[in-house]
C-alpha cells in the first residue's frame, strides 16, 4: 500500500500497539514522538521513519515542517490524551491534508477531558454512573459526602495525573491523607463511591465520519497489575451482547459528536450486577492489540475511513485470553499470580499485546528496559532521536 500514516506519541506501548496494526497492513508508518528515549518504536520493523521533540508541541511544530511540500492527505493516529489535545489546539495551523481524531459538538476535547463532565454527560447516555464530587483543596473536603467509604480518589483530567493518582480510600481520615498528596501535583481531583467490583470492562470502539460507531467486541479485564488501579495483566476479548450498553455509546458519541477511535471503560459490581461508568478516552486504547487479535484492525479501519476508501470487516472472529506480557511477568515477579498459574496462562492464550509476527523485536525490548530499572541500573538522562 505505502500511504503514509502519521502516529502521535510517547515512545511506550500505546504507540507501538498502532504502529503493527498499521504496518501489516502496509502503511509507511511515521512517529512523531517526545519524552523519554525508550528505544521501543525505534526496535519495530514497522517504524519506517521516526522523529522526537521534547513535547507534543514539538512534534507539530517539526510535523508542519517535514511535510511542509506534501500535498498528499495525511491521517494521524494519536495515541495518548497529551497528543489528541495537542492536535485540538493545533487545528487552525494544520492544513487540510491532516486528518485526524476531532469532537464536533458542543463539547471540545480539552472540555471531554474533565471527568465531571464526562459524569454528566454518561448519566445523559443511560449509565449507572457512581457517586461523585469535585475537590479543589483539602480544607473544601468535608465529612458531610453524599455517599459513605470507601472512597475512590483520581485526577480530574487523565493529563493531569497518573495511574499512581488513583487510590482507593477505606475511611474519611485516609481520604484527606491521600487526597493532600495527590493535589500537590493535580489541580483538581474527583472523590468517588467506591464501586466494589469483581471486574473492569473496556469498550473498544471507532466512531465514523458518517455517524456509524463500530463496536466490535468488549474486553474483561481479567486481572490488574498493579491490584485494583493499574492496567490489564490478562484480558477475556468476547462479543458484546449487552444491546443496553451498545445503546447509551451511540447516545453518548453522537452527543459529543466524536469522530476516531475511543474506549469506554466500566466497573462491573457483583453484588447488583450492574456496569458503572469510569471514564471515555477520546484516542487510542493502550489494549487495541488485543482488538487486532480478536479479529478487527481498528486503527485500520479508521485510517481508510478518514481517507473515505471501503473497507471490510472480517466476519472470522478469535475471542479467548490475551496477556500484556509485561504486566503478566510483574504479576508473577510481585507473588500476585503463582508460577503454575503463570505457565497456565501462557499455553492457554490465543495472543499478547506486542508479539507480532514478522517484529518480535518490541517484545524483548519492552523487558530489556524493565529488566534494566529493576536491577537499579539508572536511566541516563532523557535523549532525543533527532
Amino acid at each position: 500500500m505505502g500511504r503514509e500514516v502519521i502516529v502521535l506519541g510517547n515512545d511506550h506501548t500505546n504507540s507501538m500497539g498502532v504502529i503493527q496494526s498499521l504496518g501489516i497492513e502496509g502503511f509507511h508508518v511515521v512517529a512523531f514522538v517526545w519524552g523519554v528515549k525508550t528505544g521501543l518504536l525505534r526496535s519495530s520493523r514497522y517504524t519506517k521513519e521516526l522523529y522526537c521533540a521534547k513535547d507534543a508541541q514539538g512534534c507539530i511544530d517539526k510535523m508542519l515542517k517535514v511535510y511542509s511540500n506534501t500535498e498528499c492527505l495525511i491521517p494521524i493516529i494519536a495515541c495518548c490524551d497529551t497528543a489528541a489535545l495537542v492536535l485540538e489546539e493545533n487545528a487552525s495551523r494544520l492544513p487540510c491534508k491532516f486528518l485526524f481524531e476531532s469532537a464536533r459538538g458542543a463539547y471540545s476535547l480539552t472540555q471531554l477531558q474533565e471527568k465531571n463532565l464526562q459524569v454528566k454527560l454518561a448519566i445523559k447516555a443511560g449509565f449507572y454512573v457512581p457517586k461523585t464530587v469535585e475537590v479543589l483543596s483539602v480544607d473544601k473536603l468535608n465529612n458531610d459526602l453524599p455517599f459513605d467509604g470507601p472512597y475512590l480518589i483520581k485526577p480530574l483530567k487523565s493529563v493531569e495525573g497518573a495511574k499512581k493518582d488513583i487510590i482507593v480510600c477505606n475511611d474519611f481520615a485516609s481520604l484527606q491523607s491521600k487526597a493532600s498528596t495527590v493535589l500537590l501535583h493535580t489541580p483538581r481531583i474527583l472523590v468517588q463511591q467506591y464501586i466494589d467490583k469483581d471486574y473492569e470492562l473496556s469498550i473498544l470502539g471507532c466512531a465514523m465520519r458518517n455517524g456509524t460507531v463500530l463496536i466490535p467486541a468488549k474486553e474483561i479485564k481479567h486481572t490488574l497489575y498493579p491490584p485494583k488501579t493499574g492496567l490489564e495483566s490478562k484480558a477475556i476479548m468476547t462479543d458484546l451482547n449487552e444491546e443496553y450498553l451498545k445503546k447509551s455509546i451511540n447516545t453518548l458519541i453522537e452527543e459529543i459528536g466524536y469522530v476516531g477511535l475511543f474506549s469506554v471503560e466500566l466497573m462491573h459490581n457483583h453484588i447488583d450486577d450492574k456496569y458503572y461508568f469510569t471514564e471515555i478516552n477520546l484516542r487510542n486504547d493502550g489494549a487495541q492489540p488485543f482488538m487486532r487479535k480478536y479479529g478487527v484492525n481498528l486503527p485500520t479501519i479508521h485510517v481508510f475511513d478518514l481517507l473515505e476508501c471501503p473497507y471490510s470487516i472480517p466476519e472470522k472472529k478469535h475471542p479467548g485470553l490475551f496477556l500484556w506480557e509485561m504486566h503478566h511477568f510483574e504479576s508473577l515477579r510481585s507473588r500476585t499470580i503463582s508460577l503454575k498459574t503463570w505457565l497456565s496462562d501462557i499455553v492457554s492464550a490465543r495472543g499478547y499485546l506486542l508479539t507480532c509476527k514478522k517484529d518480535y523485536l518490541p517484545f524483548f525490548k519492552q523487558f530489556e528496559t524493565r529488566l534494566l530499572r529493576f536491577r537499579g541500573r539508572k536511566r541516563k538522562e532523557i535523549e532525543y532521536y533527532h
